[in-house]
């Protein structure tokens, strides 16, 4: 009885230690990816104003969007770690068809622009780092955290509206900072490739934001300290408006991204 008791406290005590070295680095990640984005939904000038279609209505067209990423992980206790990322959002459309949006109405000839364009603060622990220390290759990791995101967009029709000489704009700014709850996990398989999943939430009273994200890299370690990889995986955005800016409307954009990264480890 005395040796297994010897036996566990031994295994736990290097499972620990195990974790432990396994957070005492400095790593950084930066990456970019074009993300295929087609957009579906609706938006409306206020609740009680048709609703207008983002294909339809709007005539939004699918397009290819950047996304930029920047990590650090580092070994301080305590302190958490860090995430800066960046997506270009963007839709342009143009329509013959006669709408309201707020307090405008168009007859036609319409151009409108979707921008929900934003950057993402993340501030997140690490867990259970090392916890697969004696499973011959095979690492698990797990992140908890809070994401800021911060909003530059708009949502803009512009077009003819009757009595007026001239385009006229409408147009709400969507520029509202949003915390949001987040929470990722990642599987690694030997040394190279490495699959995981990660979500940003938030509901309120009406509105809410749905944000996750499917992933697989594949890691090239031939270089010291700075390794290379690419990405492959699918993004869901799910946006629902209720006077958030002003702004109202259920929007969902869902589609594969690719991309490369790089990893410097010290």
């Amino acid at each position: 009885m005395k040796k297994k008791i010897i036996a566990i406290s031994s295994l736990l005590t290097a499972g620990v230690l195990a974790s432990g070295l396994a957070q005492a680095d400095l790593t950084v990640r930066a990456g970019v990816s074009t993300w295929s984005t087609p957009v579906s939904g609706y938006v409306q000038g206020s609740s009680d104003q048709p609703r207008l279609s983002a294909s339809g209505s709007l005539g939004l067209k699918d397009d290819n969007q950047q996304q930029l990423f920047l990590e650090f992980d580092h070994f301080v206790p305590m302190v958490p770690n860090l995430r800066i990322s960046k997506t270009d959002l963007e839709f342009n459309g143009s329509r013959n068809q006669s709408f309201t949006f707020r307090d405008r109405t168009f007859t036609g000839n319409t151009t409108s622009l979707l921008d929900l364009s934003h950057t993402d603060i993340t501030a997140y622990y690490r867990f259970l780092d090392g916890i697969t220390a004696f499973v011959p290759w095979i690492g698990l990791r797990v992140e908890a955290g809070v994401t800021v995101r911060l909003f530059d967009g708009a949502i803009s029709v512009t077009g003819d509206v009757a009595g007026q000489p001239d385009k006229q704009e409408q147009a709400v700014d969507l520029d509202a900072p949003l915390p949001m709850g987040y929470l990722a996990g990642r599987i690694t398989l030997g040394d190279s490739l490495s699959v995981g999943a990660g979500v940003n939430a938030i509901s309120y009273q009406g509105s809410g934001l749905m944000d996750r994200v499917i992933d697989a890299r594949y890691e090239i370690g031939f270089l010291p300290l700075i390794s290379p990889g690419i990405m492959v995986g699918h993004r869901s955005f799910n946006l629902e408006m209720d006077d958030l800016s002003g702004a109202y409307g259920d929007l969902d954009i869902s589609g594969p991204f690719a991309g490369i990264y790089v990893r410097a480890g010290f």
